[in-house]
């Protein structure tokens, strides 16, 4: 098992240090820095390498265009964890970004439940680094259609395959990039200049 580090990033002392708690529980687990801003968030993030980013959502929200496509780029070794206050609040623009979110009213052993599967994502990314591989060219077309709203079907007969080949491409898109929501697909093609906002409906 691969050692995975952490960046804590909440305005919040309490909450921070809750969550580092939790953190420093977990075997295999480090954290290397806690923050309480965004202010240079992005630039800390590409210091390290395997890494798990527990964010407050607010900060992210303060951050750059530039900044915020700096992350994504990072994507394929960065696992990012949103903290937001309670199960209702509401996550506005960058929900697809997350590999998980955490409430800060939600149960401890639910916290940690998320935790320890981001480890085994860890895991998995180490033991197979394959899966991190850029995307071939076909799945960059899958991924532009997924992002402009057509359904398999219809893009199995824009790209002469079948629907089945299509949902091959898909899993094998959210596999390597780690996003799961089409919404988060969308947030990586606008960002990546697969498509432009011109092109959404």
């Amino acid at each position: 098992m691969s050692k995975a580090t952490f960046i804590v990033a909440d305005p919040f002392y309490l909450v921070r240090k809750g969550i580092v708690s939790l953190i420093n529980e977990m075997p295999n687990a480090t954290v290397v820095r806690e923050v309480e801003t965004s202010h240079r968030l992005s630039e800390l993030v590409t210091h390290y390498s395997a890494l798990v980013l527990v964010v407050n959502v607010n900060l992210l929200s303060e951050l750059s265009g530039a900044e915020l496509k700096k992350l994504t780029n990072r994507k394929k070794d960065l696992l990012i964890i949103g903290l937001k206050g309670s199960v209702e609040e509401e996550i506005e623009g960058c929900i697809g970004l997350f590999y998980q979110v955490i409430s800060m009213d939600e149960a401890k052993a639910s916290i940690v439940k998320k935790l320890r599967l981001v480890l085994s994502r860890i895991d998995s990314m180490s033991e197979n680094p394959s899966s991190n591989s850029e995307l071939s060219e076909r799945e960059i077309e899958i991924l532009k259609d997924v992002a402009l709203g057509l359904s398999n079907k219809e893009i199995a007969e824009k790209n002469f395959i079948s629907p089945h080949t299509v949902i091959t491409h898909r899993k094998n898109i959210t596999r390597k990039l780690g996003i799961k929501t089409v919404s988060g697909l969308t947030i990586y093609a606008i960002l990546n200049k697969i498509i432009g906002m011109d092109e959404l409906n």
